[in-house]
């Protein structure tokens, strides 16, 4: 885990992509949450990431390799 400006305990950043570290905050503030409305409105928030578009596929310049933007950036790159 590391710290975000807000002191809060995230997930690294290498090993999710932008959509499962979304559902990985929601899903802590849902579990913490003590107010009715509060949980309904998470509730919403999780249910909508579902019905995201999803992200495009990028393929690596160097070596064709083809993934979701954040995890091309850090592969390791075996140019053919």
């Amino acid at each position: 885990m590391r710290e975000t400006d807000e002191s809060i305990p995230t997930p690294n950043t290498d090993g999710l992509t932008n959509r499962e570290r979304l559902r990985w905050h929601l899903t802590s503030a849902l579990a913490s949450a003590e107010s009715p409305e509060t949980k309904a409105h998470l509730r919403g928030a999780l249910a909508a990431c579902q019905y995201l578009p999803p992200t495009p596929l990028v393929e690596c310049p160097l070596c064709g390799k083809v993934g979701l933007p954040e995890r091309i950036q850090v592969h390791e790159c075996r140019q053919s």
